[in-house]
């Protein structure tokens, strides 16, 4: 059983006191995709994003994430190897829709990042070998096939760089970025005499002893775990360096994966590593799930970032229909839950994923928020703002 195992085992996380609505949060606000098939965003006109925006500003919010790239691409690049659907709004504007919407938040002292997930693209137009693929069917457009990348793969680490530099570049006037590398850690043959070699020069023991680490998600076995956060180190460095180089000045966060199954929960990245080679960059931590594990996921999430040294971003479901269906609780219950434990654990930052969609996606649903009794994405909006009005924000 693993250290994370162990203090949710014990229960360490339930003897830790309600702190109350006095606690004020660095940032607080939504998390959300311009991408095709996410929903979210993706269908968001200038009159929606502006009644998200006041919406926002009425409750006292005062960050906003959104996320151009993801597994498409919701945003027009220079970059050959991106896939640039002409019917996804922001790039149907050439970039002027998402710099209106970054412009307008910061009228309304709200805060903008841009995320983006660098390892899983059109395959057609990547051209790189992924690992695994998956078929991704958008209305009106033939099946894209995405693939999936680790970072051991030549040429995935110099095209991530270009992503953030290219989203510098058109997005100047961004505070934030974020990077996600989901899913990048898993056990591939070329990646073993890269870990063997690493290993030698760190005295760690070499693949053959490992037991087939296959993701650090899924198994405990920490060498591996240390040499993928190592890998990941490498490119946020490379990452800073690049948007660096441009001008950019502002924050730099990483998702850090979680996951829970029926005995453990667990965490992808050796944090402790990562604040101490990274001291400046925000660990995003994840947990969609408040039916079940709840306070295991919280040290995971939390409690244990925040004693490894690192700055805690948390994202909860916010107006989100992803997952089992139906949901095993009631969003606004799974809201309320979050609004205990972010008062309980004191996450630096909050951002709610999910803000409303107009259109049905991976995400979110429209069609499945109507079956919550919600008439539209605006509406369980404004359900969840009214839930979360005991959280503040600095001044």
């Amino acid at each position: 059983m693993t250290l994370l195992n162990r203090r949710s085992f014990l229960g360490c996380a339930t003897t830790a006191p309600l702190l109350g609505s006095d606690y004020p949060l660095r940032e607080h606000g939504f998390w959300d995709y311009t991408t095709p098939v996410a929903g979210g965003m993706e269908a968001y006109s200038r009159e929606d994003y502006d009644s998200l925006l006041d919406d926002m500003a009425r409750a006292g919010m005062n960050s906003l994430l959104i996320c151009p790239r993801w597994s498409t691409t919701g945003y027009r690049s220079r970059l050959p190897f991106l896939d640039q659907l002409a019917s996804n709004r922001v790039i149907a504007s050439g970039n002027e829709l998402l710099r209106w919407v970054l412009r307008e938040a910061r009228k309304r002292k709200i805060k903008t990042w841009l995320s983006a997930y660098v390892c899983a693209f059109d395959v057609a137009k990547y051209g790189l070998k992924p690992y695994r693929t998956m078929n991704v069917d958008i209305p009106g457009q033939p099946t894209m096939v995405v693939g999936t990348y680790d970072l051991d793969t030549p040429g995935v680490e110099e095209r991530a760089v270009e992503i953030f530099v290219d989203l510098v570049e058109q997005f100047p006037m961004v505070d934030g970025l974020d990077v996600e590398v989901e899913d990048s850690g898993v056990e591939l043959p070329h990646r073993v005499p890269l870990y063997n070699k690493w290993a030698e020069e760190n005295k760690r023991p070499p693949f053959e002893r490992l037991g087939h680490p296959i993701s650090p998600r899924l198994y405990d076995i920490p060498a591996w775990r240390d040499y993928t956060t190592h890998r990941r180190i490498q490119l946020m460095r490379a990452i800073e360096k690049g948007v660096r180089a441009k001008g950019f000045r502002g924050e730099m966060a990483m998702i850090c994966e979680t996951l829970r199954n029926a005995y453990s929960t667990t965490m992808e990245v050796n944090l402790r590593q990562y604040h101490a080679q990274l001291p400046h960059w925000i660990a995003v931590t994840y947990e969609y799930d408040k039916s079940s594990r709840r306070y295991g996921m919280m040290d995971v999430c939390i409690d244990v970032p925040k004693r490894d040294g690192c700055t805690v971003y948390y994202l909860p479901r916010g107006v989100m229909t992803w997952g089992r269906w139906p949901l095993p609780i009631a969003l606004e219950e799974s809201w309320s839950r979050d609004v205990e434990d972010v008062l309980r654990f004191r996450p630096d930052g909050l951002w709610w994923f999910g803000c409303g969609s107009v259109n049905d996606g991976a995400h979110v649903s429209v069609k499945k928020l109507q079956e919550l009794g919600y008439k539209d994405g605006r509406a369980a909006r404004l359900a969840l703002l009214k839930k979360v009005r005991g959280l503040r924000v600095a001044s």
